[in-house]
This record gives structure tokens, C-alpha cells and sequence, in this order.
């Protein structure tokens, strides 16, 4: 496994001086599973430079009322551009991981925290339109895979149940701006 991870980071290497002319992508994304986070591309000059490695990430944090909520968000996945080199229509394919946390300290209901995950595939089409600026239009589906809640008491019991398959998976929206150098 080891020997094959480095073959795959020299071939990328070696790939990585014929991409194309500005195949790093940063830039902010908003809509659902991921609400608002950094996304990061590479178009690869794999496939004739229409496959590109795609990460998002999302992560923020709530406090109120003896009460705290943390949500995080992590995609890993590709985009293949279907008619340009890097830029125009494109699908996507990707695994993704929503997180929940929270905990509460109460005076009358006592301690308690819990936690939600839920893992999704992905599948988006999209379209990267413009050149060192971009906008980024996403429209897809997300696949539910599995999820989990579980809910710690302050008298150290624990629930752990499946998150119901309507909470999970579903249509997928976004809208991204960045910028490729």
C-alpha cells in the first residue's frame, strides 16, 4: 500500500508541470449539506486536464443559554469537466461527512452532551464559469449512508439510535466564488 502511495504522488509530480495554465482553485461555498465553508481544487492534467480532486470544508461553533453546538463538514471527491480543459460543465463525485456536537449544563435538567454524524456520496453537476475569478453553480443529490446519534447523560447513561433516513441524504445546492491561480 505504501510502495503504490508513493507511485501515485511521483506520477502526480510528474503530471503536474503540464496542467493547465492556473489549475489551483480556493474559494468559499454556500448552500446545503455544507452551509458555508472553503473549498480547494486541482485540475490534474489527468484525462486531458478535465480531472480535477476536490476538497471542502466547514466548521462552526454556537454558544448560548449554558448551551453549545458545533457543526463540521468534510468532502473529499472529483470533479470531470465534460467539454474544457478545467473550467465549464462538470460532474461530481465525492464522500462526505456532516458532524454534529453539543452539550448543555442546566440547573434543573443536569449535564448532558451528544453528538450526530452522517456520512453522503455525492452526486453534483455543476459549472466553473469564468477564469482567475469564479462563480461555481452546484445542483445535485446526496446519498445517505450511514449516521448515528448518540446522547450522554449526566448520570452516565447513554442513547445511541440510527438518525431516521429523512434527516439524511437529499438534494444538494450550492453556490461558490473563488479565485485560480
Amino acid at each position: 500500500m505504501k510502495k503504490l502511495l508513493i507511485l501515485s504522488a511521483a506520477l502526480f509530480m510528474a503530471y503536474a508541470g503540464q496542467a493547465q495554465e492556473k489549475p489551483f482553485r480556493i474559494g468559499i461555498k454556500f448552500g446545503v449539506p455544507n452551509i458555508v465553508g472553503l473549498n480547494a481544487e486541482y485540475v490534474t492534467p489527468i484525462l486531458g486536464g478535465k480531472l480535477a480532486p476536490t476538497a471542502d470544508f466547514s466548521y462552526f461553533s454556537l454558544s448560548a443559554s449554558g448551551a453549545k453546538v458545533s457543526f463540521s463538514y468534510f468532502e473529499l471527491g472529483g470533479n470531470y469537466y465534460l467539454m474544457n480543459q478545467g473550467k465549464g460543465l462538470y460532474g461530481h463525485l465525492s464522500y462526505g461527512n456532516i458532524a454534529f456536537k453539543g452539550s448543555y449544563d442546566d440547573p434543573q435538567y443536569g449535564d448532558g452532551e451528544g453528538k450526530a454524524t452522517v456520512s453522503l456520496v455525492n452526486l453534483k453537476l455543476g459549472a466553473k464559469l469564468g477564469n482567475t475569478v469564479y462563480f461555481r453553480p452546484e445542483l445535485g443529490y446526496a446519498l445517505a449512508g450511514a449516521g448515528k446519534v448518540s446522547v450522554k447523560y449526566d448520570d452516565g447513561t447513554t442513547e445511541e439510535e440510527d438518525i431516521p433516513g429523512f434527516l439524511t441524504g437529499g438534494l444538494v445546492v450550492n453556490l461558490g466564488f473563488g479565485f485560480a491561480f
